[in-house]
């Protein structure tokens, strides 16, 4: 059962935590990720942007918000691939 958790950090955005696994798939599906996200992460995500902890902490389900505020301020931006309609609009 996936287990997702809604937080709000400091400064009023808010984030949905959740962890990302592998479950049974083979490793060239996530072959464009650093080793060290091999095993799956924490995914932190907003509105503005995502965000991959690693390793996932055993008991993050447990964790008060406090706690998920700062593994979020740890946790790896990701940066998402600008799409073609995004490069037009930025041209222009």
């Amino acid at each position: 059962m996936l287990t997702m958790r809604t937080i709000t950090d400091g400064t009023g955005v808010e984030w949905t935590v959740f962890e990302v696994r592998r479950d049974g798939q083979t490793t060239d599906q996530w072959s464009y990720l650093p080793e060290e996200f091999g095993d799956g992460w924490l995914c932190f995500e907003s509105k503005y942007s995502k965000r991959r902890l690693t390793p996932i902490p055993d008991d993050w389900e447990q964790l008060d918000r406090n706690d998920l505020v700062r593994m979020l301020s740890r946790a790896a931006p990701v940066r998402r691939p600008q799409s073609s309609a995004d490069s037009r609009s930025t041209a222009e």
